[in-house]
């Protein structure tokens, strides 16, 4: 006959598996950080001349007359945006750097999450062009191999996409004033003066705010969910073992002398 494990030391087997499993999935590496270009075919583009228009992920407070908004996306689903840093090119000439997200400079922006996708946005002054663009994302192992702009805000406002929840249109609210010239110049020190068309960026545009499709991020890395779940149980199982067995031994005390259970789990003969 097959050897079984005694009932009794089933515990002292559950639980230590499940404690060893358990600091196996603490001690796992989380994937690491990777770098990826803004798709070539994106580079150059403005915000008027961009095939599709729309000012979903941007909040409504920074659209209006003398701004532009540009959206970007990650593909693949299987990482998140972590900062992003695209280069513009005023009207007046010159290259301007704004990092998304960076909550102290001139340029609101933030990074969002919308239905399983990381989305990054930034409002600049009408009329720059997007240069070129790199970004950092949190999965080393993701399938993207650039990311996309995926749609652009025109000053003025755009009708956003169709969606069934949404309206075909949406009414813009203009919040800033254009004053004399909607698109500033830089300076000799490379920074851009008159840019007060672009409404201030405050403390609160941080990654994953703001944005019809805000929300927080989700974590990637390694799955750890079902493997816990598994030290979980063993645990559990190993302590409702013993706690059974030691209930079944107060039972045959109070009932009187019994025979001793055996090594291989039968149940002790209690006395005529």
């Amino acid at each position: 006959m097959p050897h079984r494990l005694p009932l009794r030391r089933l515990p002292r087997v559950l639980v230590p598996a499940g404690a060893a499993l358990a600091a196996l999935l603490a001690a796992a590496p989380a994937a690491a950080s990777i770098t990826l270009p803004l798709h070539t075919a994106h580079r150059g583009a403005t915000a008027t001349g961009f095939g599709t228009h729309s000012c979903d992920q941007i909040p409504r407070q920074y659209r209006g007359a003398g701004v532009d908004g540009f959206v970007f996306v990650l593909p693949g689903n299987d990482a998140d945006f972590v900062s992003l840093t695209l280069k513009f090119r005023p009207t007046g000439g010159g290259e301007v750097t704004v990092h998304v997200a960076d909550p102290s400079d001139a340029y609101p922006d933030g990074i969002v999450e919308d239905n399983g996708a990381s989305k990054a946005w930034v409002v600049v002054p009408s009329g720059w062009k997007l240069l070129d663009g790199t970004a950092v994302v949190d999965n080393d192992r993701t399938r993207a191999d650039d990311f996309n702009l995926t749609h652009t805000c025109p000053g003025g406002g755009a009708s956003p996409s169709p969606s069934p929840s949404r309206s075909a249109s949406a009414s813009p609210s203009p919040s800033v004033s254009t004053g004399g010239s909607s698109s500033p110049a830089p300076n000799d020190s490379g920074s851009v003066e008159g840019s007060s068309s672009v409404p201030s960026n405050p403390a609160t545009a941080t990654p994953g705010g703001g944005g019809s499709g805000g929300g927080s991020l989700p974590v990637t890395g390694v799955a750890l969910t079902s493997m816990t779940v598994t030290a979980a149980g063993l645990i559990a199982a190993g302590v409702g073992l013993l706690m059974v067995r030691r209930r079944r031994e107060a039972t045959f005390v109070a009932d009187g002398p019994a025979s001793a259970a055996g090594d291989d789990g039968s149940e002790p003969t209690p006395h005529a």
